[in-house]
């Protein structure tokens, strides 16, 4: 069959993340031989027109939309892109009569509720390489669909969502479709995934319902013989490991990290980590191996704090993780929460008394919480009243502790960011200007540009 993938996301700010999600699906459906193509839409300058283009040059048999976010999650600032998707799906409904296939991480998060926005039967949810190459086939052969994992779809008005499975292993993303240079250009690294599946339980994440809470490795030798594909074909110098955490499970970390070494891997690296399990020997050896930077899910100083987002490490564990990089050389940020369950006034002076001693490179600071259903922070909402059980939220809805006012939470963390250096506060506009960081990708700089802001 003949598959258009439609890639929706155009957001450019801080910068653009290529589809990964839909070179995976590339990759599976190229390996049933079906003819695919992608629309990435992320530089076009009119969604309709590309549409139109492609669909005049090319004619689907099947579309698939790729929904990577439902807003920008900034507090202040916020940004909801469901009307443009619609506008989008509503002008491909127009133009061609196949069937349209939802999925993604966005809409995996409301898969219901997006189906409706969209006035769309079918979509899929989690990882969607095996789900969507099953659909296809009983399209074509014209078998039931109902029962294929992943499934979801509306039926005489009711929901049904069949349970999910995850079972990618051993399957490479296919980037040939992709302009992998302009993104390298303009959003200054790659992006590669090491494994799937979150154990943990923090509060508000939304990951366990995206990809599950079991861990599905890769093979370490496989990452590293991406990154040099990656660096062959079209020049990749720095790559970003989108692993929700990249140093847990650690020996994994470090196998990836010394299967770099023996390779004489010259490609510089950032990646996402938890604090916890961090030492001198840790940090030393993602360095030798091409490590530029390391981005903390920190998200608080303040035990208190820390315990009402589920996490499970300690602001000593924070402090501990900042020296050793420090020790080594090797830059490091944080992302920090403000306004999370059991924050007040002692624990934000707890936080901004941690990280101003610890001094890292960089501290990102947003302000509230996003509220995703079926998560620990969408009940603690519900029972602190900032939400009823019948909120709707699919459009933005931020959770922010009943225990500061708002104004003076804003105020405190303006404060902060203007006083302290080392802050960037992205509901505020501190340090996170778009021009000036397209301005240094311009001039070529590669990586996280929280080290030079």
């Amino acid at each position: 069959m003949k598959v258009l993938l439609i890639s929706v996301n155009n957001e450019k700010d801080p910068c653009p993340a290529a589809p990964i999600g839909a070179a995976y699906i590339t990759s599976a459906l190229k390996k049933k031989c079906h003819e695919v193509r992608i629309l990435d839409l992320c530089f076009v300058e009119n969604d309709h027109a590309a549409i139109r283009d492609v669909l005049n040059g090319f004619a689907p048999d099947v579309i698939g939309i790729s929904v990577r976010n439902i807003d920008n999650l900034t507090f202040g600032n916020s940004k909801f892109y469901m009307p443009r998707i619609r506008g989008i799906v509503d002008f491909i409904k127009r133009n061609i009569s196949v069937p349209v296939i939802v999925g993604g991480s966005g809409f995996s998060i409301f898969p219901e509720e997006v189906l409706k926005y969209l006035d769309l039967e079918t979509g899929i949810i989690g990882e969607g390489e095996s789900a969507f190459a099953m659909l296809l086939d009983a399209l074509e052969s014209g078998r039931r669909t109902a029962d294929i994992s992943n499934l979801c779809y509306i039926k005489n008005g009711e929901f049904h969502s069949n349970r999910p499975a995850y079972d990618h292993a051993g399957l490479l993303p296919d980037r040939s479709l992709l302009n992998n240079r302009m993104y390298l250009e303009l959003g200054g690294m790659a992006n590669i995934q090491s494994k799937r599946g979150c154990p943990f339980k923090c509060a508000y994440c939304t990951y366990p319902n995206i990809d599950g809470n079991l861990l599905r490795l890769r093979e370490p030798a496989e990452v590293v013989e991406e990154m040099k594909a990656m660096q062959e074909d079209f020049g990749a110098d720095h790559i970003f490991f989108v692993d929700d955490i990249f140093n847990f499970p650690e020996e994994h970390a470090v196998s990836i990290c010394e299967e770099m070494i023996r390779n004489d891997l010259k490609i510089d690296w950032t990646c996402f980590a938890a604090p916890k399990g961090i030492t001198v020997e840790f940090a030393g050896l993602m360095k030798r191996a091409g490590c530029k930077g390391v981005e903390f899910g920190s998200d608080a100083g303040s035990e208190r704090t820390l315990k009402g987002l589920g996490k499970h490490f300690s602001p000593d564990d924070i402090a501990r993780a900042t020296e050793c990089c420090r020790t080594t050389g090797l830059p490091n940020a944080h992302y920090i929460i403000i306004g999370g369950p059991g924050e007040n006034s002692t624990t934000l002076n707890e936080t901004v008394s941690l990280f101003e001693t610890i001094k890292p490179n960089a501290i990102i600071a947003l302000i509230g919480l996003r509220i995703y259903p079926n998560t620990e922070l969408h009940k603690k909402a519900v029972e602190d009243g900032v939400i009823s059980m019948d909120t709707d939220l699919l459009e933005p809805v931020f959770y922010l502790t009943p225990e500061i006012e708002t104004g003076s939470l804003i105020r405190e963390v303006s404060g902060c960011a203007m006083k302290n250096g080392n802050w960037i506060a992205p509901a505020l506009n501190v340090r996170c200007d778009a021009g000036m960081m397209s301005a240094l990708r311009r001039r070529g700089k590669r990586g996280p540009l929280w080290n030079m802001l």
